[in-house]
């Protein structure tokens, strides 16, 4: 074996990526679990066509057999949510290896019924698409509420170079656009920051943003971008939380994906709904601070009103899809009156800081549209079906679903969302 280097304290011990790593299975789970171990795979009916009849070919040939694996079904596609994760429960078997084979939802699946049951696994990803392989924690639907639960990540990951280069396009545009979100990302962990919130941890941010736009400068390069997609799941490892791969662009999309955002009859996958909410953040960023802050102050609302904002709150929810904690985590970071003033004053002070800050992290917005077209991602609401009043309604929604500040945080508290939207709405071409 030759394992790519993890980064000290990571739950995750062993890191394959090569092209016949599917063959070092067997050696790879002996290393960490013993001879003894018994495999339990875990696929769905599409990672089991691309990956996983060759995983139990190869640990049958090599005396490690284990229980029948569970398959879910390829179609419709799998969701991500707490029912999944009981119906693993249900069939989990004693004395086993577990062994997720299949792209972030299986793997989330698998990591929070492993987690449940004090048991470690094995991640054998089937397309470079999403950050959260090696994270811990696992993005999960629960209580209506997309959120992310505590769980161990795996013991190790082993990822045939060869099984994600085969992988449909889509996906892999998927992954970069995941990858990409990190940019934004980082973006508003700086304001977040500036502002005293919550500092930027070094450590954590060398792992996922020093290397972050050499991985991304090749969209082509799987190895590349999924190496960059690993260092994000160790920087989650390391933070015990998803502040260093996510900000208002995932909130975003968590929101599209709780409302069952769908295109051309099929769901709309993580990383596109990612990528709008990247565009998105991107456009925002570059709309506030266009602004001086004496034209800020100028155009800045009145706030509310807690009974106002209630109203507010209550409005946007009003759909129904979001959870029963969200009023509440809305409302725990809801400022009014002096404390909001406060705010608004400790942000016009660090204006200038913020803009260089947080301009000089981002790519201009002609050059993110670019990089992300050319990987084959979509940059335009439209391009994932979504409607002008959907697309605004996920926007003002997405600042409630979190207590993590971003940017949404940031223009609602000056009193400037509304005048934002209006003008990246051309931007966005909606």
């Amino acid at each position: 074996m030759n394992p790519v280097p993890i980064p000290p304290g990571m739950e995750t011990r062993l890191f394959l990526l090569e092209n016949d790593a599917l063959n070092q299975l067997p050696e790879a789970i002996r290393s960490l679990w013993g001879n003894d171990a018994r495999p339990w795979l875990v696929a769905d009916g599409n990672t089991w066509r691309a990956a996983g009849a060759e995983v139990a070919k190869i640990l049958k040939a090599a005396g490690m057999e284990g229980p029948d694996p569970f398959l879910f079904p390829g179609t419709p596609m799998l969701h991500a949510d707490e029912s999944n994760v009981n119906l693993l429960l249900e069939q989990f078997p004693e004395n086993v290896v577990p062994v997720a084979i299949g792209g972030g939802t299986v793997n989330d699946l698998v990591k929070r019924a492993s987690g449940l049951r004090h048991v470690s696994y094995c991640c054998v990803p089937t397309a470079p698409s999403v950050d959260g392989y090696t994270s811990s924690g696992a993005a999960l639907t629960a209580s209506g509420l997309k959120q992310t639960l505590p769980c161990p990540a795996p013991l190790a990951v082993v990822a045939d170079s060869g099984i994600l280069r085969n992988a449909p396009p889509e996906m892999f545009a998927a992954g970069y656009a995941d990858l990409m979100a990190k940019i934004p990302a980082g973006a508003d962990w700086l304001a977040a920051d500036t502002l005293g919130i919550e500092a930027v941890d070094p450590a954590v941010w060398e792992l996922v943003q020093t290397p972050l736009r050499d991985n991304l400068s090749d969209p082509s390069d799987v190895r590349r971008v999924f190496t960059g997609l690993a260092a994000t799941g160790y920087a989650m490892q390391l933070y015990r939380d998803s502040r260093p791969a996510s900000g208002a662009d995932h909130l975003v999309s968590h929101i599209w994906e709780m409302e069952n955002l769908c295109c051309n009859g099929k769901p709309v996958s993580h990383g596109f709904k990612v990528a709008i909410g990247t565009v998105t953040s991107t456009a925002l960023y570059e709309a506030l601070f266009s602004l001086s802050e004496q034209e800020a102050r100028r155009l800045a609302r009145p706030g509310l009103d807690r009974a106002g904002r209630e109203a507010e709150i209550d409005a946007l929810l009003s759909i129904g899809t979001y959870g029963a904690a969200t009023r509440t985590i809305a409302l725990d970071k809801f400022r009014e009156g002096r404390a909001l003033a406060e705010r608004r004053e400790l942000i016009y002070r660090n204006w200038e800081t913020l803009r260089k800050r947080i301009l000089h992290q981002l790519y201009p917005l002609e050059e993110l549209t670019r990089r992300l077209t050319t990987a084959g991602c979509p940059v335009k609401p439209a391009d994932i079906q979504l409607g002008r009043e959907q697309f605004l309604h996920g926007i003002r929604t997405a600042q409630l679903i979190r207590k993590r500040y971003t940017v949404l945080d940031l223009v609602y508290e000056l009193g400037l969302l509304e005048e934002l939207l209006q003008r990246i709405l051309p931007v966005m071409n909606v």
